[in-house]
């Protein structure tokens, strides 16, 4: 359909819309996972839709971010994110709850992403937030939870892959890396490009050692075993080796508690949002190319609204999840009782106070 008739018809760019079963299938997905939260004693926050636009304004966000003005000249913004919104309640409307605080949520957001085949604007997110609490137990129990999701869903192979952001930081500010050339570095080392992270480096001041470190970075990802290489390539650094050290310590709590065949090790990670701090993860399985889900340890950021807490969380994208799922020949399969026809409203009604579902048809052709 072409003019501008089709908006009348056609949803716009990046949005989405489900039905029937691709609406149960989805909501089944939604309920295991939120159940496991629930298991862990994580309370539900259903959060604003929309917020100030000041609490999405980091640099990993604010490029993201749907703004517009209210009636009264406020500037406001689609929420592209729940951590950030999440932090700001926990310092305001929460500030009389002890810590620590354990949230979940589940819902969308609303991120500007550049076009390209097969991503969103609109993302349908599950997740928690577990903000006080003594820093490793706090990060043991998010990766934990983690794991019982994959499972509860019944994701076949999945693995949490940890990192730590503070390697990468401490082995940037040893090698003495421009803040103009740390955003470009970082991309380099996500990316695994070896050879871009020394074109970056080309030039600067950094120890040799400092330099074969950051691009050993690119390579340090595998099964657990890789923290044993970690420790070796970083040496020269003693902040870096102090955060590979805290990574194994997590690693063999994990591991005792019955959970190592899940977990794997990825020290080049060091994705774009800029408020993590420690502890970062993904989830991947096999049957997709990218990461189900995210997150990590974040301690800085609910000081932005006057509250200083560590805090760690993850969320799950339920997109994806769903892909995955269909893609491993696992998607649930909720089916509804058939609909019993009646004719008659009040037919209808007694057989509703029963429990059975109806299917009114007045005269109407069935199905």
């Amino acid at each position: 359909m072409n003019g501008p008739s089709h908006r009348l018809v056609q949803v716009p760019r990046g949005v989405q819309c489900f039905v029937g079963d691709e609406a149960l299938r989805r909501r089944a997905i939604e309920d295991l996972t939120t159940g496991v939260f629930q298991g862990w004693d994580y309370e539900e926050i259903i959060p604003p839709l929309f917020d100030y636009a000041d609490v999405f304004s980091t640099p990993g966000l604010a490029a993201q971010t749907y703004s517009f003005l209210d009636r009264d000249g406020n500037l406001l913004a689609l929420r592209p994110d729940f951590t950030s919104l999440l932090a700001k309640i926990a310092a305001g409307r929460l500030a009389h709850r002890a810590a620590p605080i354990r949230l979940f949520y589940s819902g969308e957001v609303l991120r500007y992403q550049p076009p390209r085949a097969g991503r969103h604007n609109e993302l349908f997110q599950m997740g928690l937030e577990h903000l006080g609490g003594e820093s490793m137990a706090a990060d043991a129990e998010a990766v934990a939870v983690a794991v019982e999701c994959l499972d509860a869903l019944g994701v076949r192979d999945g693995v949490v892959a940890l990192g730590h952001v503070a390697v990468f930081n401490a082995l940037a500010d040893a090698a003495g890396v421009d803040p103009a050339a740390r955003g470009a570095l970082r991309e380099r080392v996500d990316a695994k490009d070896a050879s871009g992270v020394a074109d970056v480096l080309a030039g600067g001041a950094a120890a040799e050692a400092v330099r074969k470190a950051l691009i050993g970075l690119t390579s340090l990802a595998g099964d657990v075993s890789i923290l044993d290489r970690a420790a070796q390539t970083v040496r020269a650094v003693p902040a870096a080796v102090a955060a590979v050290a805290e990574l194994r310590a997590l690693v063999d709590g994990l591991a005792a508690a019955g959970l190592g065949r899940r977990i794997a090790v990825d020290l080049g990670d060091v994705r774009a949002l800029d408020y993590y701090t420690g502890l970062v993860f993904r989830i991947f399985a096999p049957g997709l190319g990218f990461e189900v889900g995210s997150g990590g340890r974040y301690d800085g950021l609910l000081a932005r609204f006057g509250r200083p807490l560590p805090a760690v969380g993850f969320m799950l994208g339920l997109d994806r999840i769903a892909l995955l799922l269909e893609r491993q020949g696992a998607a649930p399969a909720p089916a509804l009782a058939a609909a019993e026809v009646v004719t008659s409203l009040a037919a209808a009604c007694e057989k509703r106070r029963a429990g059975t579902r109806v299917r009114l048809t007045s005269g109407e052709r069935t199905r």
